[in-house]
């Protein structure tokens, strides 16, 4: 399988998208995905969640992304390739999924300060639509191809069946209604981020954390600020001034839109990972590690 430069296409080619969504959604996350994508799905994405003034409460009263955000990061790749690579119907995939159930019910049951954080449907279908849907919105606006057809069925499949998965607090998704294809889930998000939000303490004190490991994480001091421009890029303007963390100016915005569209188009000649994505990331995970208890760092 694992042969030639651009390998993953070739294969994605020959499977039905109805069929086979999740083995397509395994290979292409698996063997194109680097671990800065996650992150920069992850940071920005996690923003975009908690427009939603009780859920930056929630996020601020764990304290996890503010005081571990690396243990945050690693946390959330470990239930992203457990849906994603090892699959949904996969032993792994089920246990994320019921793991991730109890962490909320517990939380729910440990705040009774913030009632209905888990409570509400929309909270559980947006963050699904936002992991399908945010590359090819990303790539489109960036005047690039975004996801082909067969790729976005097997994404609307893999979203819905992982919703079906979740509980919220007063019971199981699994009868309530999910979007019914790829443009459904696409009109959603963008009335989500539509709605009226409230500013709010939490929300600023959340994303300035997230804003600040993303560019110390993965950017050299010298190119940190611009490690903080492209987090807010891509959490989008209006995100940004809800959770006030400030917004770019055009010259700045000009260089991030140039940075994107270089790394994508490196993806698309680079060739394709032989190694899968978790193997990939705890190699970087030791690495990482070691560099942190280093008498240098």
């Amino acid at each position: 399988m694992r042969r030639g430069y651009k390998w993953v296409d070739r294969e994605l080619a020959r499977m039905d998208p109805d069929t086979d969504w999740e083995r397509m959604i395994s290979l292409y996350v698996g063997h194109r995905v680097p671990e800065f994508a996650l992150a920069m799905m992850v940071y920005p994405g996690t923003m975009r969640m908690m427009q939603p003034s009780f859920g930056s409460a929630t996020l601020a009263h764990t304290g996890k992304l503010e005081t571990r955000p690396q243990r945050r990061f690693e946390d959330g790749n470990a239930f992203l390739t457990a849906w994603m690579v090892d699959g949904l119907s996969s032993e792994a995939g089920r246990a994320a999924a019921e793991r991730l159930n109890r962490i909320h019910l517990a939380i729910a049951r440990r705040t009774p300060d913030l009632p209905g954080n888990f409570d509400d449907v929309d909270d559980f279908v947006y963050p699904l639509v936002l992991l399908a849907t945010s590359a090819d919105r990303l790539q489109t606006s960036l005047g690039l191809p975004g996801t082909g057809e067969h790729m976005k069925t097997a994404w609307h499949h893999w979203a819905r069946t992982l919703f079906r998965l979740l509980e919220r607090e007063s019971g199981p998704l699994a009868d309530e209604a999910f979007p019914e294809d790829w443009d459904a889930m696409t009109e959603f998000a963008l009335k989500f981020d539509s709605r009226p939000y409230e500013e709010t303490e939490s929300g600023h004190r959340v994303a300035t954390a997230m804003m600040e490991y993303f560019a110390e994480r993965w950017f050299p001091a010298p190119l940190r600020s611009f490690g903080r421009d492209l987090t807010r890029y891509l959490a989008g303007e209006r995100v940004c001034r809800l959770h006030r963390i400030g917004w770019i100016g055009p010259r700045r915005e000009r260089a991030v839109r140039v940075f994107l569209k270089s790394a994508f188009l490196a993806q698309r000649l680079l060739p394709d990972y032989r190694r899968p994505l978790p193997e990939r990331l705890r190699q970087n995970r030791r690495s990482t590690g070691r560099a942190l208890s280093s008498p240098a760092s």
